[in-house]
């Protein structure tokens, strides 16, 4: 299959409306910049699709949906992003880094904090510190269908609430191509300078804690004045 034949698409994971409801946000701005690129959505049998262009249901005995369900896409090529995200830009030539690359992502920003270096089985140097899950782009290929395999194996058998520390291990263990993107693709932080004159390059998704489903009246304004 050569390069331009293969599918490429955007997956979310979301459940109750709130949720939803953020997801299509982030799906309607994946579509402003990116024209033709596909969205599709795993959530609960009687959650409202609309804006998505397909939706699936999250099986019962998913234990962690946003683990589970990126094996299961059905596009060649994945840009899976959590629902708190919002696109700006053009996405094409993220998508060209799998013509190289099995798995890329972004180092957690504040990797050196505590928290962060959780071990579960094995002590990783701190130079190879945490992936941010919540932007990840993949190929679907023998290699990314094992990692996600024995990504959701030691996420059960961890019994952590948080996926990112197992999903580190188990990335130290693969033997799969894996590539750090620019943090442009997966920023954390929306700086004030970045809205007046930077030499900076500008944010291609925001991944912000604003983003999220608000009860705050104030928050879910200024959430919704970010596009």
């Amino acid at each position: 299959m050569s390069d331009q034949s293969r599918s490429r698409g955007v997956v979310y994971v979301a459940w109750g409306k709130a949720h939803v409801d953020v997801a299509r946000r982030s799906a309607a701005s994946v579509k402003k910049h990116n024209p033709g690129l596909p969205c599709v959505i795993w959530c609960a049998a009687d959650d409202d699709a609309t804006g998505f262009d397909d939706a699936f249901v999250i099986p019962a005995d998913m234990t962690r949906p946003k683990v589970g369900a990126l094996k299961l896409s059905p596009y060649d090529e994945t840009l899976y992003l959590d629902n708190d995200t919002m696109i700006r830009a053009d996405l094409s030539s993220l998508f060209d880094l799998l013509q190289k690359f099995d798995l890329c992502g972004a180092h957690v920003m504040l990797w050196h904090r505590p928290r962060h270096k959780r071990m579960w089985q094995t002590k990783v140097p701190e130079t190879f510190p945490e992936i941010n899950c919540g932007v990840l782009l993949y190929r679907k290929n023998a290699k990314t269908e094992a990692f996600f395999d024995d990504w959701q194996a030691a996420y059960d058998a961890a019994g952590m609430k948080i996926d990112q520390p197992t999903f580190r291990e188990v990335l130290w263990h693969s033997d799969l191509r894996f590539y750090v993107f620019p943090p442009q693709f997966n920023k954390r932080i929306f700086e004030a300078s970045e809205l007046v004159y930077s030499d900076q390059p500008k944010p291609r998704i925001l991944h912000l804690p604003i983003l999220r489903p608000q009860k705050n009246g104030f928050k879910r304004w200024f959430s919704n004045l970010i596009r």
